[in-house]
């Protein structure tokens, strides 16, 4: 149903185990400073090429959106802000993508750190139970399809997630509503397991079997 080539690098398809080049960079080598120039700028939801088929960025800028929506607040009131509320925000903005492989929940009685393998294999089992999906799919670089953990790809940023999965379906459901069903039970799921909120459920349905 649809087709692309993903802009990835390294272990990046499979959501887990890459280190950046430098501490300030995504797995995909993209500068989380520059993400942070993009939504202070309130072009969040404008993405690029390659921001389009990122799970990484696609989760930073979700995380950093939501962490950066009290400053808007403070801005549309016409009020100062303290120079150390900017401050604040900004440290908790940059420590949310500090380690790209986990995602961070903070509470009272201390802090909950999730792989995020967690979540492959989190929204993996979801997706298969769902009637109609018939196997997950990934491509390897000779085009063949492969049964593996890769199909499903993530990206986590503090309490964050972008989920992309590639299907293939059973011929004669209605691929929509298909999409529809793995999108609600894979956020359940990962909600209900992680207390993650998926910003995002990219399904890709790859293929028809009879």
């Amino acid at each position: 149903m649809t087709s692309h080539e993903h802009d990835r690098t390294g272990d990046q398809a499979s959501g887990g185990g890459h280190i950046p080049l430098r501490p300030d960079l995504l797995p995909c080598a993209r500068s989380r400073d520059d993400l942070l120039d993009q939504v202070a700028r309130g072009d969040a939801a404008t993405l690029d090429p390659h921001q389009n088929h990122c799970v990484h960025c696609q989760a930073a800028l979700a995380e950093f959106d939501r962490l950066w929506s009290p400053m808007r607040e403070l801005a549309a009131e016409q009020v100062d802000t303290p120079e150390a509320g900017i401050d604040a925000a900004l440290a908790r903005i940059r420590g949310a993508v500090e380690d790209t492989d986990y995602a961070t929940l903070r509470g009272p009685q201390g802090t909950t750190r999730v792989a995020a393998r967690v979540v492959v294999v989190a929204a993996r089992h979801s997706a298969q139970e769902v009637p109609g999906v018939r196997v997950a799919l990934s491509r390897d670089l000779t085009g063949s399809q492969q049964d593996t953990d890769s199909q499903v790809h993530v990206g986590v940023a503090g309490t964050s997630a972008v989920i992309e999965i590639i299907l293939a379906a059973d011929y004669g459901r209605s691929l929509h509503q298909l999409a529809a069903d793995v999108r609600r039970a894979v956020t359940d799921r990962v909600r209900h397991l992680t207390d993650l909120d998926p910003a995002q459920v990219i399904v890709i349905i790859d293929d028809v079997l009879d």
